[in-house]
């Protein structure tokens, strides 16, 4: 006989829970996970590797390990420009899939929902304009709950704060940064600058999240301005309706509250598809209904639509993407010219600011090295005799991009008269350059 004086829910807690494997199951959800922590990876290997980073000591880009210059206008006027146009024309054909399947913001956000469901519960909203208080499930009120909340947010918080400081200093740099070493590379403020974007990243984690989708970004604006109903959306099937009258499964798995079912042009609709998965999953399990879900990804208003001159949603794509595929060649084109004919070195000579009297006697040598790899460059003068000039010096050593100056003096016995002479600079590596000068003796006259 039952006690009736027990407690109903220690009944139901001896309750055993089964997760049942569900077969045949779309895979969307691992690859898309998959995608978003390729893509963290990514952002973090491009300054890491050279592809891309700001040189704070020389205000410059590097890219490909290159000091770019405005002079390498190819390569910096190609690159935007075929980025750009592919952008173009992804956002015409899969629509706003990079927020869905790339955007770190929405990787990080449904990282935070996730782990406030697991600790506080399914309900638990940090912010909502609903005005609905945040409800946290009763039996996971404890203070170690809301501490591992807090330790589970602070923590991404400070890795994802690293990320944007890779790209102003070098990894030599953001080491010394974190072991607490002197580096000269580093800003005397940078610890209060880490301190700072960390409280950013908390605030953005723990509480902004998809909010920032919904209503903030300006990033799907701008994909939304080249999404027609031939972009990829996502497709319900609605001969099969009765399937799911009293279902809203997809709906609860939509991380942006929409309605998968009744996607427009212009939503909130970031391709992630979650809701696929979710009804797919669902039929999966379902011993009433056979086949796949009532959702899926479609090109086109329909799946295998055809347009009203016989050609098909991709074939029309191509059609109008045809101005953005071209400037994607060209962008392509230039930069391609603009990598080969980068010049590494840059080299000049001219007047120092030591004049005497009405003499010029000093010249200056300017080198500048490009790359962010050591380099040995040798100087010499071509025109003048030993005797006549005194280098400061010969030879010239570069650890990584940078500038020196080495300054060139004439002998102030020069009788009177023009003296044409070069001076050639020529690197270990096989680079060599001439600069003519021409210089103007006065005499003792």
């Amino acid at each position: 006989m039952a006690d009736h004086n027990s407690n109903p829910n220690d009944a139901l807690k001896q309750i055993p829970i089964v997760v049942e494997h569900v077969p045949g199951a779309t895979k969307l959800h691992p690859a898309r996970r998959a995608v978003q922590v390729l893509t963290v990876l990514i952002l973090i290997l491009i300054p890491t590797t050279g592809l891309f980073r700001i040189d704070t000591l020389s205000g410059g880009i590097v890219f490909l390990d290159r000091q770019i210059w405005f002079s390498d206008i190819f390569i910096v006027m190609g690159f935007w420009v075929f980025i750009a146009s592919l952008l173009v024309m992804m956002y015409s054909l899969v629509g706003a899939v990079f927020c869905g399947w790339m955007c770190p913001q929405n990787t990080v956000s449904e990282y935070a929902n996730w782990l406030t469901e697991k600790l506080l519960g399914r309900r638990a909203q940090m912010m909502d304009f609903s005005g609905e208080k945040m409800q946290v499930a009763v039996r996971r009120r404890s203070l170690v709950n809301y501490l591992l909340l807090a330790i589970g947010l602070l923590l991404p918080a400070m890795l994802a704060a690293l990320i944007p400081l890779l790209y102003f200093f070098p990894p030599s740099a953001i080491w010394s940064f974190l072991t607490f070493q002197e580096d000269a590379q580093l800003a005397g403020s940078l610890y209060w600058i880490y301190i700072v974007c960390v409280a950013v990243f908390m605030l953005d984690i723990g509480v902004i999240r998809h909010l920032m989708c919904k209503y903030m970004c300006i990033y799907r604006v701008w994909q939304h301005s080249f999404k027609t109903k031939e972009t990829l959306h996502i497709h319900y099937d609605a001969s099969r309706s009765d399937h799911c009258a009293t279902c809203h499964y997809c709906v609860d798995s939509c991380f942006l509250e929409i309605d998968p079912r009744k996607t427009e042009v212009f939503d909130s609709c970031v391709n992630c598809g979650e809701c696929v998965t979710a009804c797919d999953s669902l039929h999966a399990k379902s011993k009433k209904w056979d086949g796949p879900g009532l959702l899926s990804f479609a090109i086109g208003e329909e799946k295998g639509r055809v347009s009203h001159d016989g050609r098909s949603s991709i074939a029309s794509f191509f059609v109008r993407a045809k101005a953005s595929l071209i400037a994607t060649l060209i962008g392509a084109a230039c930069f391609v010219i603009g990598i080969l004919n980068y010049q590494s070195e840059e080299f000049s000579v001219y007047r120092s600011e030591a004049w005497q009297g009405n003499k010029i006697l000093e010249y200056r040598i300017s080198l500048a090295h490009k790359l962010y790899r050591p380099v040995d460059i040798d100087l010499k003068v071509v025109g003048l005799k030993p005797d006549q000039y005194r280098l400061e010096r010969s030879h010239l050593h570069f650890d990584s991009a940078g500038r020196q100056d080495v300054l060139l003096h004439i002998n102030e016995d020069l009788p009177k008269g023009l003296y044409r002479f070069k001076v050639i600079a020529h690197s270990r590596q096989g680079w060599e350059h001439a600069f003519s000068v021409t210089h103007f003796a006065p005499g003792d006259g």
